[in-house]
């Protein structure tokens, strides 16, 4: 079985990942200096977005493994070419 990759494993991309759970942001600099932008939802669950370029693959990998060590629910990961970042927001 072939496994084809549409991105080289060290190319910088512009991440959006939302999570549950209301992350501070403080937490910025532990989190890959990702921005952090928390909400509240109609129904009360807490919500943040941590948007950011991250350098490769391993940096995405160590990223999501903090949010996993916090207990957060990965809500949506989205990601692009850090030039067309606009396009996210």
């Amino acid at each position: 079985m072939s496994t084809e990759m549409s991105v080289p494993s060290r190319t910088s991309r512009y991440y959006q990942i939302t999570v549950e759970g209301k992350v501070d942001a403080s937490w910025s600099d532990w989190l890959g200096s990702m921005q952090l932008v928390s909400w509240q939802e109609s129904d009360g669950r807490h919500m943040t977005t941590l948007s950011g370029v991250l350098a490769d693959q391993a940096a995405l990998r160590g990223l999501l493994i903090r949010l996993w060590d916090l207990n957060l629910v990965l809500r949506s990961l989205q990601q692009g070419d850090p030039a067309q970042r606009s396009k996210f927001k």
